[in-house]
């Protein structure tokens, strides 16, 4: 069970819509009540939930258009995808060359060096990005894109087996969605990071800009980028996607203090995140 004051992050990148009224202060408070109340009852779907899901097949739906990213949230430990089943006619795939960048940039590779592989501008790259995210139902940028959806991203494009925990749900307005859960990526650096620095750290994997950390934390700007690239340079990545990748397939660099840390600190489900191609489709067959 859930405890009514558990705590949930609330991330502005992914919205819930809800009916138009006409005091701004109501309209706030019936919105976040009510996104409160959905990522509470997908936490116990989650809590209880005993299917696992292949996290490509899951991006393979979202791409096809059959799913659509309702919401998006972290616990302390956990961190969650609420997903729609779309209609045929609702269904706006994301294909070819489109799909292709976003796959690329949310797998941790650099905007700049995608366009020089593709032969494109880097504000085409930038835009169909962004484009794609959007027809997953995703409004933020793609450097601040949910970490699920990377891992999402990642396995379908290496073929990986990555499993997380899927189970459905039924909203008060009666909506059914589905919920997806894995362990934050994050955990494993309780034992590298000072307290300040896993604090910025966890927030920047959450989605929050480096102006949002300071105004929560109550310093500067210039404090958070600070401590940011700190870490950074400590487990030798380049930014945020790559690290989030690192950490959840255990690829910190060879010579990382994090990469001991990393391996023996993997969340249950992902120990299996790099397999043999001839085992991964015999499981996918099964």
């Amino acid at each position: 069970m859930i405890a009514p004051d558990a705590q949930v992050h609330v991330l502005e990148p992914y919205r819930v819509k809800h009916r138009t009224v006409h005091t701004t202060a109501v309209r706030s408070s019936t919105a976040q009540d009510a996104l409160q109340a959905l990522r509470l009852a997908a936490m116990a779907a989650d809590a209880s939930a005993t299917t696992d899901v292949d996290v490509s097949l899951l991006w393979r739906d979202l791409a096809r258009g059959k799913s659509r990213v309702v919401d998006g949230f972290f616990s302390e430990e956990r961190c969650y995808l609420v997903l729609s089943r779309e209609s045929h006619e609702a269904a706006t795939p994301v294909e070819g060359r489109r799909l292709e960048i976003l796959e690329a940039v949310l797998s941790g590779l650099r905007q700049k060096n995608i366009a020089i592989d593709l032969a494109l501008a880097p504000s085409t790259v930038a835009l169909n990005s962004r484009l794609a995210l959007e027809s997953l139902g995703v409004t933020c940028k793609p450097s601040r894109a949910h970490p699920l959806l990377m891992l999402a991203a990642q396995a379908a494009r290496t073929d990986a087996l990555v499993l997380a925990k899927r189970a459905t749900f039924v909203t008060a307005d009666k909506r059914g969605l589905e919920v997806i859960g894995i362990a934050r990526p994050d955990r494993r650096l309780a034992v590298l990071l000072p307290a300040a620095e896993l604090s910025v750290i966890r927030r920047l994997i959450e989605g929050l800009s480096y102006g949002d950390i300071a105004s929560g934390r109550g310093t500067s700007t210039r404090t958070i980028a600070n401590q940011i690239t700190a870490v950074f340079r400590r487990l030798k990545v380049s930014g945020r996607n790559e690290l989030v990748q690192h950490l959840f397939l255990g690829e910190l660099s060879s010579d990382s203090p994090a990469r001991g840390a990393a391996e023996t600190l993997m969340p249950p489900g992902l120990a299996g995140a790099k397999v043999d191609a001839s085992l991964d489709s015999s499981r996918r067959s099964a």
